[in-house]
């Protein structure tokens, strides 16, 4: 159960939907107290199993049947959706997502912030030409289901096991790679991670670049088999298998490093037709289209700007495409040295890669007071410190972006106090999720 808390009161009931939450749930009432109903869309008439936890005043309910049903209703294409918590707007037609995900960001602004919304403009969501198959890279458990090796998430709330080997969102090259996988762990007789003895395989990291795939495991202190190594050489589509032995709890991966099994530890990938030289613990777009989008839209929105400062720059694909000139910032090694070396390649000599913590790396340049732009990206709050920073400095122009709209609203709050929201531009980089890549431009009061 979601809330280990006992039931107080469980009704059948019928519910109008009146909004749609945070979640990609319907929102009604039963008894002037809000109720929850996972999939149930704006202006549907649903019936419900309500349940009312002890010492919640609201409800949560269980969709029984749509008694009347949202023009904007589709068929889920995704037979694991009912148990799966990734797409929770797969049943809602895609022009509609694209409304409720600007809804949403009208609604944090007026939730978090004291923003006149009439003198911001707020662009129609940018929505994507490839709605399926997208995906270049996931991350994934390794597991036992039903005595067979396989992979897959366990739901947060229902501990329900999803198996990821069918996922309409995975590149095709993503999806034939673990049931490749599949057939030689179980071939090989391969077991998944056993906490008590350290062994075993806990994880899958696959990217995808063009016809090509990288492949790293997280494993147990046994490593990989030789004959698992065998198998996965004969997939000609595999350029590079890595492997990392872990047995730390709580870790970050990454920072053990890989140790190179086979293959190519560099791999090509094209941006708006223009080729990059990507390691394999570089940062990886996840949906190329969206990301393309994201990075003209800024590109835009700074063409006034002469010098730029891009903090948590990641690839550098962005910056290594801006006229002006850019001092780029990031604080994972790997990101630096391929956007040093590409920047390199392509003859770009107006930019400047820094690696290290981006607030700290950031102060001496905002000292100079002659960049006029700062773009912030992949911060999940602005600290006290940065708002200092711009506050005390000459920066004319801010371009924040964020995925979350409520931490979104909150920041624009904090900078609103020296600096004038004056658009929103937002891509729907997470589709079929209710999240949004919001693009904000912001110029000093």
């Amino acid at each position: 159960d979601a809330f280990p808390l006992l039931r107080r009161k469980v009704m059948k009931t019928t519910v109008e939907i009146k909004k749609m939450g945070i979640n990609g749930e319907g929102i009604g009432y039963i008894n002037r107290k809000v109720v929850f109903v996972k999939g149930a869309l704006l202006g549907e008439t649903v019936e419900v199993d309500a349940q009312q936890y002890k010492n919640k005043n609201y409800y949560f309910g269980d969709l029984i049947r749509v008694v009347q049903a949202s023009p904007m209703r589709v068929k889920n294409p995704c037979r694991a959706n009912k148990e799966c918590m990734g797409c929770n707007l797969l049943h809602y037609a895609y022009p509609a997502q694209l409304k409720h995900k600007k809804d949403l960001i009208k609604e944090s602004l007026k939730k978090y912030t004291e923003l006149d919304r009439s003198q911001i403009k707020i662009h129609d969501i940018v929505g994507m030409n490839q709605k399926k198959e997208f995906l270049t890279q996931v991350n994934l458990p390794i597991v036992d289901f039903k005595g067979k090796v396989t992979f897959g998430i366990y739901q947060r709330e229902t501990k329900y096991l999803t198996v990821m080997t069918h996922c309409l969102k995975h590149h095709p090259l993503i999806n034939q790679t673990l049931l490749d996988l599949e057939e030689i762990l179980n071939n090989t007789k391969c077991k998944t991670y056993n906490d008590k003895f350290r062994t075993g395989l806990r994880f899958i990291k696959i990217r995808v670049f063009q016809d090509k795939v990288q492949l790293i495991f997280i494993t147990g202190k046994d490593g990989l088999k030789d004959e698992v190594v065998a198998g996965i050489k004969k997939l000609k589509y595999v350029s590079g298998l890595f492997m990392s032995i872990n047995t730390a709890k709580y870790q970050d991966f990454e920072k053990q490093g890989y140790k190179k099994i086979f293959g190519n530890s560099k791999e090509e990938l094209y941006v708006d037709h223009q080729k990059y030289i990507l390691s394999v613990k570089s940062s990886l777009p996840d949906h190329i289209e969206a990301f393309e989008v994201e990075n003209k839209i800024i590109k835009t929105m700074i063409k006034e700007s002469q010098k730029v400062i891009s903090l948590n720059c990641g690839n550098g694909i962005l910056e290594m495409n801006l006229p002006q000139e850019v001092v780029a910032i990031d604080n994972k090694k790997e990101n630096i040295e391929d956007a040093t070396y590409n920047a390199k390649a392509l003859g770009k000599d107006n930019i400047r890669f820094v690696y290290g913590d981006s607030l700290k790396k950031m102060v001496p340049f905002a000292k100079k007071k002659d960049y006029d732009t700062v773009i912030i990206r992949g911060i999940n709050r602005i600290s006290d410190e940065l708002k200092d920073t711009l506050r005390l400095g000459k920066v004319k122009t801010v371009i924040y972006v964020n995925s979350s709209t409520s931490m979104l609203a909150k920041d624009l709050q904090e900078l609103s106090k020296y600096y004038k929201v004056i658009e929103i531009k937002a891509v729907d980089s997470h589709i079929y999720q209710s999240y949004v890549t919001s693009i904000v431009k912001l110029i000093k009061k």
